[in-house]
């Protein structure tokens, strides 16, 4: 199929380069000079395992021009639609999208919006500036650092619009939806399932996943402080829920909180949709106040252990290993408390060189350099180099023996033979 793709980040890239890799015919339109530049010169601007490869060995044009949406049977609209003041989705970059190809497209072309968008988001657009084409909601389930595993081996592949439409996106995920002759290893036995439903069905069943995976990592953080707060053993505790196959083993490690370019905003947005229709959805406004909630006690307690303008060596900057993206990241929403609070930070994080946007934020290039001095250190995001650094050494270059273990890496004992006052994520009080 002759197919473009608006939008060249991560999920627009990822599709890109996964359906040219299925044999489709792809062009991506990225109207970002720097990240097109990039991209023409085949590099990742991203940083996902595995996309530059990938994208070396299949055929996907990199352009700022939109004109080969006039030929194209499928457009995938995969811009940014990130969250304004009110927490609602700016849905600028989609509609700046749609027009241009409601004026371009082909009658009856497929437009496959992967975009995260508000309910009723393609109905509208089916109804105005796409009136001529089929509009299908698609949402992507995509986690950073593993999109091309999860871009091949999906757990289920979810989309609505048009009964009309429904064929062409089968033969566009052909090869996905039969697992043949795909790079990797699935993670499920048997290909994946096509859950075909309404475009509002759609749109909502990518909200309720990140809405219910946020509230299971609240659910955990809560119960790990409890743990804490009656002498229990919270990795037990935990260990066992993970055995009952109705909650499963995933999500169950507590931590500062979630972030990303998802979980922050798309709760959010949730949470507006459900007052939008008159409703008050009680356990996801909870899980939204005990993610604040979770980081605040955190960084009060570094606060109180330590004086003001002491040095805090912070260990992770991106939202999570094995990424660069720091956006809505716990890391970086701690180092800024902890800077407004009077302490100076030095941070380390494998996957981000600098971070210009907080410019009180110093950044070393090695964990040692970041630590040394440091009256206590940080661990903010759950790189495997914390779980295994030396603690022995590090504790030769700090100055202070605080350990604040934001990611339950480091186990108490280890830490205390290295000579470290340990303090977990948990049990920290208020």
């Amino acid at each position: 199929m002759r197919v473009t793709v608006v939008g060249a980040g991560y999920v627009g890239a990822t599709s890109a380069v996964v359906l040219a890799y299925l044999g489709h015919r792809v062009t991506c339109v990225e109207r970002n000079a720097a990240r097109l530049d990039r991209w023409l010169g085949g590099e990742d601007p991203l940083g996902e395992p595995g996309l530059a490869e990938l994208r070396g060995q299949v055929a996907v044009e990199f352009t700022s021009e939109a004109c080969s949406i006039a030929s194209a049977e499928v457009v995938i609209v995969a811009v940014g639609t990130p969250m304004d003041d009110n927490g609602r989705p700016d849905l600028s970059q989609l509609d700046a999208a749609t027009a241009e190809i409601g004026g371009l497209a082909a009658d009856g072309a497929i437009v496959v919006i992967r975009s995260t968008v508000p309910v009723g988001t393609c109905d509208r657009l089916q109804n105005s500036t796409l009136r001529r084409l089929r509009v299908v909601s698609n949402p992507e389930f995509l986690r950073e650092g593993q999109a091309l595993q999860d871009a091949f081996f999906p757990d289920r592949i979810v989309a609505g619009g048009p009964p009309e439409a429904q064929r062409p996106i089968e033969e566009l995920y052909g090869r996905i939806l039969e697992g043949r002759d795909l790079p990797g290893n699935p993670r499920q036995e048997g290909p994946p399932p096509l859950l075909w439903m309404s475009a509002r069905s759609a749109e909502l069943a990518k909200y309720a996943a990140n809405g219910f995976l946020a509230t299971k990592l609240s659910f955990v953080n809560e119960i790990a402080n409890i743990a804490h707060a009656v002498g229990a053993d919270a990795s037990a505790v935990l260990g066992s829920m993970a055995l009952d196959p109705r909650i499963g083993r995933h999500f169950l490690r507590p931590g500062l909180g979630w972030g990303g370019s998802c979980f922050p905003k798309d709760t959010r947005a949730f949470q507006v949709i459900a007052e939008g229709a008159g409703y008050d959805f009680v356990v996801l406004r909870a899980a939204i106040e005990q993610n604040a909630r979770q980081l605040a006690r955190f960084a009060k307690a570094i606060e109180r252990a330590v004086p003001s303008r002491s040095t805090v060596g912070l260990l992770g900057l991106a939202f999570k290993a094995g990424t660069s993206d720091t956006r809505e990241s716990p890391a970086i929403a701690l180092a800024r408390r902890l800077i407004r609070g009077g302490l100076n930070v030095v941070a380390y994080d494998p996957g981000v060189q600098q971070f210009p946007d907080e410019p009180r934020l110093s950044v070393r290039a090695a964990l040692v350099e970041a630590c040394a001095d440091a009256d206590a250190v940080v661990i903010a995001t759950e790189w495997p180099e914390f779980a295994e650094m030396d603690l022995t050494a590090l504790r030769l270059v700090t100055r202070g023996d605080l350990l604040f273990d934001g990611r339950n890496l480091i186990s108490p004992a280890r830490a205390a033979l290295a000579g470290f006052r340990y303090h977990g994520v948990a049990g920290l009080g208020d």
